[in-house]
């Protein structure tokens, strides 16, 4: 990558040389916490895996429970499982592109296993 320095040097905001790169580390930390965000679902309790397919495209892997409502609110999903999971599919994508500015080019959501949402309570 090649660029000009502009008028003003380092410092003023102008083009410096060099290289912006987003460790792998930190993709997969985006991505779950993108994926966390999406699903709804607790961080520590979604996993992500990121393969890169040496095109700077993205494929990525998302494990993460599936929250369902606690039984007897009357709390019902607004949508089926599936139709809900296909939509957090395109959500990822579009918020970890925007985010690393690496476009993604599939994303699987695997439920591995369930979470009650319970209401937090206000203090």
């Amino acid at each position: 990558m090649s660029a000009a320095v502009v008028a003003g040097g380092p410092g003023s905001g102008g083009i410096v040389p060099g290289w912006d790169r987003i460790g792998p580390a930190a993709i997969v930390h985006t991505a779950q916490a993108v994926a966390s965000e999406a699903l709804r679902a607790p961080f520590r309790e979604v996993r992500a895996r990121v393969a890169d397919d040496g095109h700077g495209s993205l494929a990525v892997e998302i494990t993460a429970p599936l929250v369902v409502p606690a039984l007897g609110t009357g709390n019902v999903p607004s949508e089926p499982v599936l139709r809900s999971a296909h939509r957090a599919r395109g959500t990822i994508a579009e918020r970890l592109h925007a985010i690393t500015g690496r476009q993604v080019d599939r994303v699987d959501v695997t439920y591995a296993s369930s979470v009650v949402d319970v209401p937090r309570r206000v203090r």
